[in-house]
């Protein structure tokens, strides 16, 4: 959805990640060490455990459980929601000792590792059988075969990000909605004061920092950006080292100490969503699964949405970010697995699971729902049908000490907002970093 989608940020996960450094090759399930498979007749317990928890899907989950329970009444699911944002290091962990654990939520910036670790199932020999996988957007498909084209797991959901802003502080102030970052920056200095806890930008900082100034620096770099290998341009350089780099770098910290909540530097997602809510910040860059939360806090005529800021050139970058179901490699019950990671993937269950997460659905023609024409969603229309303006990137969770460049954003990105170091010394380490990743990885 990126400021990425990227964007809720689980990120102790990154130090955990560390470790997958020793494997850098995907691997295949070995099926010579596959557990035996329990008969079907016998009654079984899948053990499911969620990433991205909230309120909204875990009911819709647990009703679509209730119903597949009934129609399967040989099959139990135990659902299990970790913290939210220590999620994927739980997952990791089970993955990593063998836990009892059958069903996990995978994610774009997880896939990479657990796959490549061998942590879980092909589903190749499912996806072959089952005929809604011809059915999924180009999106979806693209997402489930990112790990060396071969699918580790179905997406439930895929995430871009938009802009949020509070329409009646805009309305009182007579203010336009931005439509470039200096304009963000110039409306958030209008509508920021301190004084009475008002700001003008919900700042994400924490462990997803690396995603809003890696969008912002993407975005002054224009068109060169590499759809494929986004820390790129398309003539080989890294976007750290372009004449643009220094001036969205910059834009980024002003944003951050002049209309943004000092205490931001720490916000997650749960954060952002409350400064926005509450009357702290009149705009917030996020996925659409923030909707249901701001539904259920605003009145229709308090908040709006509109299509991301664009940089210089007129140009946006955005991640399609996903998150699915996945089989654990330890797991005893593969085919039962199976059968409820597809009844979850129908198009009907999904659909509505999509409704009620405020997610965008993995089918095709989904932009062209009602849904998606007018309201909140609409932007994502808008941005659809203005692919020179609105560019999609891909996330290069495929590197494998991506969780490395995490960890390098969080601690050094840290110290840049606070201004212990300049604007020049963070992007030549940044260049440095990633200059030297291509190499590793044999480009």
């Amino acid at each position: 959805m990126m400021l990425h989608l990227l964007s809720k940020g689980l990120y102790p996960f990154s130090i955990i990640l560390m470790i997958s450094l020793i494997s850098g090759c995907t691997t295949t399930s070995n099926e010579s060490e596959l557990p035996e498979q329990t008969g079907a007749a016998d009654k079984v317990t899948l053990k499911m455990v969620q990433s991205l928890t909230t309120p909204q899907r875990t009911r819709q989950l647990e009703k679509l459980i209730a119903q597949f329970e009934k129609e399967h009444p040989n099959i139990g699911i135990e659902l299990i929601s970790p913290d939210y944002e220590t999620a994927d290091d739980t997952i990791l962990s089970m993955l990593d000792k063998r836990e009892a654990v059958d069903i996990v939520e995978v994610r774009d910036i997880t896939a990479h590792v657990y796959a490549s670790r061998g942590l879980l199932v092909s589903l190749e020999k499912y996806i072959g059988a089952w005929d809604n996988y011809t059915l999924l957007s180009d999106n979806a498909r693209l997402m489930a075969r990112d790990v060396a084209d071969i699918t580790y797991y179905i997406p439930s959901s895929l995430y871009q990000v938009q802009l949020y802003y509070r329409k009646d502080w805009f309305d009182a102030r007579a203010l336009q909605v931005p439509e470039t970052w200096e304009q963000l920056f110039f409306v958030g200095k209008q509508l920021t004061k301190p004084e009475i806890g008002q700001y003008g930008f919900a700042f994400r900082g924490g462990r997803a920092s690396a995603n809003t100034f890696s969008s912002i620096i993407q975005d002054y770099n224009g068109s060169n950006v590499s759809a494929s290998e986004s820390m790129f341009n398309v003539d080989g350089t890294t976007i750290f080292e372009s004449s643009g780099a220094a001036e969205g770098l910059e834009l980024y910290r002003k944003l951050y100490l002049e209309t943004s909540h000092p205490t931001s530097i720490d916000w997650g997602f749960n954060e952002q969503i409350k400064a926005f809510t509450e009357g702290k910040a009149a705009m917030l860059i996020q996925d659409s699964d923030v909707i249901p939360f701001i539904e259920d806090k605003l009145e229709d005529s308090e908040w709006a949405t509109a299509p991301l800021p664009v940089g210089p050139e007129g140009v946006s970058h955005y991640n399609v970010g996903a998150a699915g179901w996945g089989i654990a490699l330890q797991s005893k019950h593969r085919d039962a697995a199976w059968l409820f990671i597809s009844y979850l993937s129908s198009l009907e269950n999904n659909r509505s699971f999509a409704d009620a997460a405020g997610v965008i659905t993995i089918y095709n023609n989904a932009l062209e729902q009602e849904k998606y024409a007018t309201g909140p969603y609409a932007p994502y229309m808008l941005m659809s049908n203005d692919p020179i303006r609105y560019q999609g990137v891909k996330q290069p969770s495929h590197y494998a000490n991506y969780s490395e460049y995490l960890q390098l954003a969080l601690t050094e990105g840290r110290k840049y907002l606070q201004e212990s170091i300049s604007t020049d010394t963070l992007l030549k380490q940044f260049d440095v970093f990633w200059k030297e990743q291509r190499k590793l990885k044999g480009d």
